[in-house]
């Protein structure tokens, strides 16, 4: 793939993940107009994975895109985040921003793997298991709740809904894996394919097993197995702690989004 290629299909597998996770919620909702994505899935949680809006294609004017968002999200009455890129259009942002929604600042940088890796190779004390049954489900979500709830303030129900059973983790297009350590799960990480892109999501390494390389082993898991499942590329969207560890991995930035918050309606 060629950058604008790489560009276009990174959007096109992340939108795909955030229908996946409002379709996996119990009242999620996934409305796209005029080529615009409204997704809804948590409705205590305005996280921009959770609610918001991607204007993927729009076919109406930036200021009109925002507009639709808004009205899709009145009648919801919860936060959420309208998504933009360097190198989306910036009438996007300018739109949201003069309609009186908030930036976020910075968001996280969008890195790309173009090669699968060497197989992941766990140490003698850490056994790595895929998820396939609601037991190694709870214990993902035991790993999420301590990496997001703990550290970033995730409500431990937006996990659960986003994941609430088993084919929401594994699939015909999407995996996840789970490392142990005596037995108990220590990390994990998730991938949805789409569009030739592993789209890797959710990776967590619990407080106490920091800093022994189980980020990146899980990383490197889920990955290959999107390759394994026909990717052309991996992509991830990287927080300041990963950011590095995918680096080393060989992850390369394309690009950049970012988030305007909408408040909720009452």
């Amino acid at each position: 793939m060629d950058r604008v290629e790489v560009l276009a299909a990174g959007d096109l597998n992340l939108v795909e993940v955030l229908r996946h996770f409002a379709r996996s919620q119990p009242a999620g909702v996934v409305h796209e107009e005029a080529g615009i994505v409204c997704f809804a899935g948590s409705p205590v949680w305005p996280g921009p994975f959770d609610n918001g809006a991607f204007a993927l294609a729009p076919r109406v004017g930036p200021s009109e895109a925002v507009v639709r968002v808004i009205r899709f999200f009145d009648g919801l009455r919860s936060g959420y985040c309208v998504w933009s890129a360097e190198h989306h259009d910036p009438g996007i942002a300018r739109a949201a921003e003069e309609a009186g929604l908030v930036s976020m600042g910075e968001g996280p940088p969008q890195m790309v793997l173009d090669h699968r890796l060497a197989d992941a190779v766990a140490p003698d004390d850490v056994e790595l298991r895929p998820v396939v049954d609601e037991v190694t489900r709870r214990d993902y979500l035991a790993v999420l709740a301590d990496s997001f709830t703990t550290t970033q303030g995730t409500p431990a129900e937006v996990l659960e809904g986003n994941f609430g059973h088993v084919d929401a983790l594994h699939g015909p297009n999407v995996r996840a894996v789970v490392a142990y350590v005596d037995g108990a799960p220590v990390a994990g990480a998730f991938v949805l394919v789409s569009h030739g892109v592993a789209g890797v999501q959710y990776v967590g390494t619990v407080g106490r097993a920091r800093g022994r390389g189980l980020g990146e082993l899980v990383t490197r898991w889920v990955s290959n197995a999107g390759f394994d499942l026909g990717a052309r590329i991996a992509a991830l969207q990287a927080s300041d702690m990963g950011e590095p560890i995918y680096r080393r991995m060989g992850y390369e930035t394309v690009s950049r989004y970012s988030f305007f918050m909408g408040p909720p309606r009452c």
